[in-house]
């Protein structure tokens, strides 16, 4: 995968973690935005070697947003900052 085409591919994923971010801030537990992120790292992302570290920041992610609570939903949240912040480390290497 070129480094224009991953890239553009973490732009989609990182607005993905956004929308998720959002509805857990509300309180809400989208389950179908916790599989587009699986589906989209799944698709290419995790298999080139410059995203490869980001599929730990998932997992921790979807660990997170097992059980809904308000604990951990706030846990999700910081999960998600994380996995933001993960994408545009790779993001900014290329």
């Amino acid at each position: 995968m070129d480094a224009l085409d991953l890239s553009r591919r973490l732009k989609v994923l990182r607005r993905t973690v956004e929308m998720l971010q959002t509805e857990l801030r509300h309180g809400h537990m989208d389950d179908e935005l916790v599989r587009r992120i699986d589906t989209q790292l799944e698709d290419g992302i995790a298999t080139d070697p410059r995203s490869a570290g980001l599929r730990t920041q998932v997992d921790a992610l979807r660990e997170s947003t097992l059980t809904p609570r308000p604990e951990l939903l706030r846990d999700a949240i910081r999960a998600c900052d994380k996995l933001k912040d993960a994408i545009e480390g790779v993001v900014s290497l290329l």
